[in-house]
């Protein structure tokens, strides 16, 4: 019995709930509402007392951030929830009407004006979107817009590099003691949002702030981290395998004839590796250029060093008729390794150079060309090393 009971009493307060106006009675009722209604008067009572704004954010997506120009544009919608007394009745005069329907070019809206606009300035919502107005006056505008904003990109990190973009508005013509503007959260929310495959928002904000012009500015940020899968495996990886590739070149034996080709060859990958990422980036070099472009352009002077020392080392090969100079000779005995035993018969190499053993301590053109060589493999294999520490340490700084 107590079960039925309490079934009842759950049915006639469900029942009890429901709004059983008609058509007449919204019509009606807008009728009263919109009669001598002025949308160019903000709503309250009281001018002494700004009008409180409450908003908040909703991120749908992020459809396109272009490096070159800084656009970035994006979709979401503002709610907006504001009181509007003119707009308030008793519901029990219009058959238990609670809320009703109004295009928003009919009433007073908090229109915010995007003041870092790609192109148009211009306002929120457009003459599809309707405001909700329940019997309290309390008004609700779901401001959907897709916005093109400027936002200027570092890349000096690139392709590690984080953004911050903002969309800046304002309520064109109210100042803050008219029209105060409240955010509901710190944050964007993001329920709503899909992801993006190039940035992935590491944090959001929303705050405002007084301009310069004493106007009320809202302002809502994006942090914005690249997703670097992508250029780590199609493009750091294999320009850090083609540099190291440089220092190699050194340890091919000089009569294979393949040096030049070799250096030649990794030299124009690095060049077009350079031209890729040039066409990435942005011709802006505010507020810095990426660092990629300083080791890719290091790497290519490095290749074209390369390219010297190895046709310098040709000409070394080639000096064989001549006296190694007293320096050099005690240059290379110095770094020479020591060998466990002496081995007594020469080799065909040695004995086709005449080497005089009291001017250049027994050291041929030969060695001096192999040590010339090992010194190089070294010096660029460190090089290399150091430029890839300092790139590694500023990206992950």
């Amino acid at each position: 019995m107590k079960e039925v009971i309490r079934g009842f009493l759950l049915f006639c307060s469900l029942v009890s709930t429901v709004s059983a106006y008609t058509l007449s009675d919204e019509q009606n009722l807008r009728t009263s509402l919109l009669t001598g209604y002025d949308k160019e008067l903000r709503p309250g009572i009281d001018r002494a007392f700004p009008l409180q704004v409450n908003t908040s954010y909703f991120l749908f997506s992020i459809n396109e951030f272009d490096m070159d120009t800084g656009k970035f544009t994006l979709t979401g919608f503002f709610l907006q929830q504001w009181f509007d007394e003119r707009l308030s009745w008793d519901p029990a005069n219009h058959n238990q009407t609670n809320s009703t329907i109004i295009l928003q070019n009919k009433i007073w809206l908090p229109n915010l004006i995007n003041t870092n606009p790609f192109e148009d300035i211009r306002g929120l919502g457009s003459e599809l979107i309707s405001v909700r107005v329940s019997s309290t006056g309390l008004c609700e505008w779901y401001a959907l817009q897709v916005l093109e904003v400027i936002c200027d990109p570092d890349v000096s990190k690139f392709p590690f590099d984080t953004q911050y973009c903002t969309m800046k508005f304002f309520i064109g013509g109210y100042l803050p003691y008219e029209v105060n503007v409240n955010f509901v959260t710190s944050e964007v929310f993001l329920q709503l949002y899909h992801e993006n495959g190039v940035w992935e928002i590491t944090a959001s904000t929303t705050h405002t702030k007084l301009n310069l012009y004493g106007y009320e500015e809202v302002v809502v940020g994006l942090h914005l981290k690249r997703r670097t899968a992508y250029y780590t495996v199609s493009l750091i990886l294999p320009v850090l395998a083609i540099s190291v590739l440089l220092g190699f070149v050194f340890i091919l034996p000089p009569e294979s004839g393949e040096r030049l080709g070799f250096s030649t060859t990794v030299l124009l990958s690095i060049v077009l590796y350079l031209t890729l990422i040039q066409d990435m980036l942005p011709e802006s070099s505010e507020p810095n250029v990426s660092i990629i472009g300083y080791i890719l352009v290091s790497y290519v002077m490095t290749g074209a060093i390369t390219v010297i020392f190895v046709i310098f080392g040709f000409r070394i090969q080639s000096s064989c008729k001549k006296p190694v100079p007293r320096f050099i000779a005690s240059t290379v005995k110095c770094f020479r390794r020591k060998r466990k035993g002496v081995n007594s018969a020469e080799s065909l190499e040695t004995k086709s150079v005449a080497i005089d053993e009291d001017d250049n301590d027994g050291v041929s053109w030969i060695e001096v060309g192999r040590f010339f060589d090992k010194m190089c493999f070294i010096v660029s294999l460190i090089q290399i090393a150091i430029s890839n520490i300092i790139f590694m340490s500023i990206v992950y700084s």
